[in-house]
């Protein structure tokens, strides 16, 4: 078993541990999770300064009290613990037996070493009244990409409402397995000194991955100042995992899949606040796949679901394969107009390929929970019928049914979120226009200075494979709830009880809020779904950084009706005031280049504010109650500056025909190829396994910029 200390608070009278001078430090900080009304997990690493041959393990001294105010002595709850090599030093106790809603303080202790200070407070029982609870919620974070900003804007923020954090949750992507020269790249890597260097594959290297993450402050912060629920995604084993394997696994290099998950999943448990109730030790995967249900009163339960490990089957397609079938369509055609594609032999062949997608990702034979958890699942559901009472899902994915953006319905009606929706649809009608023509200018939404450049051949067969997924409702995102759509029927089904549910996700690394609903004749609403954006993960902005964020956001809306608000641009989290008869969210963004220093200094921004009543009536967005928002934050992504003027693109445009006639004169003298020709600002060429999925040459079978998937 993972060494616990299940400390009854009537046998709590224990001695203390012998001080035995300065060896070693608590550098990792502190946390507490898992709470049950009368129970905590509390959780520190202790790093020894030399460890000896003969010095396995290393007695550690834990204290709790009842907060606010210092221990006092002969009322403080004490105990011991062994940091164990074994166990890479990390130090975990189980502590029952405690008073429920009580506010306690606690901290650890070896030879002189001291621990940072914690902080939790406990939920009531199911059987006692609760008016209130607020918490966070978080996903993606990969170090490499920026500063881990959210996690002390959280606490800053639920502070300013004077309503501290009940709990919070990390629904997935806690780490990234990937080595330091893929994603982030080198180029694009904003934190270096990534530890360890390596892609993650065995058991050392995932420990020194989550201690190397564990060293920053804003997590520290947060993980001190309330107790931690979490899931995994797939990144803390490998991209796009599943139960036998995942995208970026070589079992000829790698190794058997299922030794690198128990891997994975042990350091998970080692350096996570989890309940542990099975041996880490063990070789069998069974004990760790589990799904868990924690009670807040008679205001709520929190359900959270296992989406990736237990049952999940292989994704039927690749995005990267869906592309190159549509590319393969438009092969000889790609100087049509999509305008030209209706009605023709374009459309009839995008009908065959959405056909068959929409074949594959209906397939009942593709499963994520599996039948044990759904039953689970709608025996709790079920049950949760009493007045006031929350059903909350914690689950790593988007369960949305998020079609392809549809960009071509914002080039023929008005479909602005902001105040003058005919100037802004205009404006957008002529950006996508012009990325179909080659040669046009287009800008680089991603660069603060708004550099243009020109539309290559290669980005413009890109955006019309984009174009023609948004036209035909083709799904390129086989990863998600959207690759499983028998299993998600079953999921909503399961829901329908008698309290309402609210749906929290991750995993895309953008915002999502909208409305869930069964597949009978009335479509009735089953559940309201939040996806968070990520801590630090790029999004959208990213795959597409030719289009403003206003305009990508629009179009995800306008193939999706029951999409209410979208944010594909901005890095952060929700918070959540739970009430009897509201649920009310809010979308916060950070700036992730801000250094961390474990407190947020005033670097986040409210987005949108979220209202669900109990008949699951959606409104919003809002303004936020923790600051003020403007009203174009307040829009499916803010107002984006116009197009760089005439005047200023004179320049540039006379340097780029100069170097044009430069090419052509040297292209003639050294017999090159217009293959050569240089790539545009923000394109990212397909890999070589990529490209060799396209069925016709010259086919770009990636997007243009970074191929989300390679992140989510």
């Amino acid at each position: 078993m993972f060494p616990r200390v299940h400390t009854r608070a009537s046998a709590m009278a224990m001695a203390g541990v012998a001080q035995r001078g300065h060896i070693g430090h608590f550098l990792h900080g502190v946390a507490s999770g898992d709470p049950l009304a009368d129970a905590i997990v509390l959780w520190t690493r202790f790093t020894p300064m030399r460890p000896a041959e003969d010095e396995k393990a290393y007695k550690v001294r834990w204290l709790l009290w009842v907060s606010p105010g210092p221990p006092q002595p002969g009322h403080e709850l004490t105990g011991e613990a062994a940091a164990a090599e074994e166990f890479d030093f990390t130090v975990k106790v189980d502590v029952s037996g405690l008073q429920p809603g009580s506010l306690y303080a606690y901290r650890f202790e070896c030879g002189q070493a001291k621990s940072p200070q914690g902080e939790f407070r406990l939920p009531l029982p199911p059987s006692q009244p609760m008016a209130r609870l607020s918490y966070a919620v978080f996903s993606c974070a990969n170090r490499g990409f920026g500063n881990f900003r959210a996690y002390a804007a959280a606490v800053d923020r639920s502070r300013e409402l004077q309503a501290p954090l009940d709990f919070w949750l990390h629904l997935g992507d806690y780490i990234y397995e990937y080595g330091d020269t893929r994603y982030p790249e080198p180029s694009e890597t904003v934190l270096p000194g990534l530890q360890p260097s390596e892609e993650l594959v065995n058991l050392q290297q995932y420990r020194q991955r989550h201690a190397h993450y564990r060293l920053d402050p804003d997590l520290q912060l947060l993980s001190a100042s309330a107790p931690m629920i979490s899931i995994w995604d797939d990144h803390e084993v490998a991209n796009d995992d599943f139960k036998d394997g995942a995208e970026n696994h070589r079992s000829e290099t790698q190794g058997a899949f299922e030794a690198r998950k128990l891997a994975a999943l042990r350091a998970y448990h080692e350096w996570l606040p989890t309940r542990v109730d099975f041996d880490l030790r063990n070789t069998s995967a069974a004990p760790w796949m589990r799904w868990r249900r924690f009670d807040f009163g008679s205001l709520a339960t929190l359900l959270m679901l296992e989406t990736r490990l237990l049952a999940r089957s292989k994704q039927a397609r690749t995005e990267q394969s869906v592309r190159a079938e549509i590319a393969a369509v438009l092969n000889g055609a790609w100087a049509l107009s999509p305008s030209a594609w209706p009605g023709g032999r374009i459309e009839k062949k995008m009908r065959k390929v959405q056909s068959t997608v929409e074949a594959d990702r209906d397939d009942p034979k593709k499963r994520m929970l599996g039948d044990s958890q759904l039953a689970w699942i709608s025996q709790q559901a079920a049950s949760e019928g009493k007045p006031g009472k929350w059903l909350l899902i914690g689950q790593p994915q988007v369960v949305q049914e998020l079609m392809s953006p549809n960009f071509l319905s914002l080039t023929s009606r008005g479909n602005s979120p902001h105040s003058d929706p005919r100037s802004e649809s205009e404006r957008w009608a002529e950006i996508v226009t012009n990325l179909t023509k080659r040669g046009a200018l287009y800008r680089n939404y991603t660069d603060d200075e708004g550099e243009a450049d020109f539309v290559s051949s290669e980005l413009r067969k890109a955006f019309l494979v984009d174009l023609a997924a948004g036209r035909f409702r083709i799904q390129l995102n086989f990863d998600s709830w959207t690759g499983y759509v028998a299993e998600r029927r079953k999921l909503l089904q399961s829901l329908r009880g008698p309290a309402p549910a609210i749906i929290y996700g991750g995993d895309s690394h953008n915002g999502w809020a909208g409305i869930l609903r069964d597949s009978g004749p009335d479509r009735d609403a089953v559940a309201v779904e939040f996806d968070g954006m990520s801590v630090t993960s790029p999004g959208l902005e990213s795959q597409r950084p030719f289009l403003p964020p206003g305009l990508e956001a629009a179009a995800w809306q306008a193939a999706n009706p029951d999409l209410a608000w979208a944010d594909t641009s901005r890095r952060g989290f929700m918070l959540v005031q739970l009430g009897l008869d509201n649920h009310r969210l809010e979308y916060i963004a950070v700036d992730v280049s801000t250094p961390s220093r474990g407190t947020n200094e005033g670097t986040d921004s409210c987005l949108a504010g979220f209202d669900v009543g109990r008949d699951l009536r959606l409104s919003g967005p809002k303004s936020c109650r923790t600051a003020g928002a403007s009203s174009a934050s307040l829009a499916s992504g803010s107002i984006e500056p116009s197009m760089p003027s005439w005047r200023l693109l004179a320049p540039l445009v006379l340097l780029a025909l100069l170097a044009a006639f430069l090419g052509f004169l040297l292209g003639r003298a050294t017999g090159s190829s217009s293959s050569s020709r240089p790539k545009s600002r923000g394109y990212k060429r397909p890999s070589e396994v990529e490209a060799a999925e396209a069925e016709a040459d010259g086919l770009q079978a990636a997007p243009v910029g970074r191929s989300q998937r390679d992140g989510i």
